[in-house]
């Protein structure tokens, strides 16, 4: 008889967003503990340093790795028979398929981050727990979100001050600067990760009713007082809460060409018109420019995926970046030469699990690139 992680039909999967950091690297531990589930995904863009010891759980032979990687043998190491996957990248530049699990876990400390994970969820129909902790007055609060049309999102409390606060990546703009570290104590972290992982049981387990459901509660560890507090949707909420029927699309991004692709979404949808291609969150670049000598570079790719050697200035050595109509949101076949159509999807900077949406005569779809 298999044991309860071995126990595949009855498997839940949870994705870890910042999975290394003050509250995450707390949280693994109960993760791997926890009944049926058999699968976990974490993401986390940094590696240790030396400077995390005192606030992470982490160890000195840790430093100098992969924050994701290391968790991930962590988890290995406490149950074996999990499926675990550690990707090194920001959340942006991770394919939505990827993404998709029971339940997305967010251990963030960027408003703007949290707001492309909130996003993520509704788009992929996942629940997602967000956690942050604040050390100037002992704060650890978790709010739990349940994608639905009626239902407040991460963004249906937030004010103008929130957006304008937001550090958002555009193709135009060198990447941002990282956030102040929240210097939040070990013990902080730790009990924000345990009341995450007490939602995250709830939501696996089917226990809904008892989750914190569009609801947050705020514990004031300096004088050991909590407070509860409910939201609801925010009709002038600035986000859509449209969630994606994601279609499959059976091909490998290394062999089926962008002209096979529009073509393929040709005859899917309905006759007439031109097939017009998007993907949420990244932009199409052409070329770049560098903005200290002006030479330009032209290319074809998407924005997150362009090597690193391709955006620095051979002239000058500085960052280059795409303006103007060197940077589109969307590309139809009459836009793109017959040199551009024929390269396929992988040299592009597509990869399996991305989510591409397809607009014709008016109608929207969804596909997602098989693996």
């Amino acid at each position: 008889m298999p044991t309860r992680h071995q126990n595949r039909k009855t498997g839940r999967s949870i994705t870890v967003i910042g999975a290394g950091g003050n509250i995450g690297s707390h949280l693994v531990p109960h993760l791997a503990r926890m009944a049926n589930l058999t699968r976990v995904t974490l993401i986390d863009m940094d590696s240790y340093q030396s400077k995390n010891l005192s606030s992470q759980d982490v160890t000195q032979g840790s430093i100098g790795k992969p924050k994701a990687l290391v968790q991930a043998s962590r988890l290995k190491a406490i149950n074996p028979a999990l499926r675990c996957e550690g990707i090194v990248a920001d959340v942006r530049d991770v394919p939505l398929g990827k993404i998709r699990a029971d339940v997305i876990l967010a251990c963030l400390d960027s408003k703007d981050a949290r707001r492309v994970v909130n996003q993520i969820a509704w788009r992929l129909g996942v629940p997602w727990i967000d956690a942050g902790v604040q050390a100037d007055g002992l704060l650890v609060r978790v709010n739990v979100y349940v994608p639905g049309s009626a239902a407040p999102c991460l963004e249906c409390s937030w004010s103008d001050a929130d957006y304008a606060t937001a550090r958002r990546r555009h193709p135009c703009q060198a990447a941002p600067a990282k956030p102040a570290p929240t210097d939040a104590p070990s013990y902080l972290g730790a009990l924000a990760a345990s009341l995450q992982a007490v939602e995250c049981h709830k939501l696996l387990t089917g226990q809904t009713a008892k989750a914190l459901v569009g609801r947050q509660v705020l514990m004031d560890a300096a004088f050991h007082k909590h407070y509860v507090t409910s939201f609801q949707r925010n009709p002038g909420c600035r986000f859509d809460h449209v969630t994606h029927r994601i279609e499959p699309l059976r091909c490998k991004p290394f062999v089926m060409t962008l002209r096979k692709a529009l073509d393929g979404f040709s005859r899917d949808t309905r006759k007439g018109g031109e097939a017009v291609l998007s993907v949420e969150g990244k932009t199409f670049v052409f070329a770049l420019a560098c903005p200290g000598c002006g030479r330009e570079k032209p290319l074809f790719g998407l924005t997150g995926r362009l090597r690193a050697t391709d955006s620095v200035c051979p002239n000058c050595r500085r960052v280059m970046l795409a303006a103007g109509l060197n940077a589109r949101a969307r590309v139809s076949q009459s836009q793109l030469s017959d040199r551009l159509l024929d390269r396929s999807l992988a040299s592009i900077g597509f990869r399996a699990g991305d989510v591409l949406t397809v607009l014709r005569n008016g109608r929207e779809r969804q596909f997602e690139i098989g693996r």
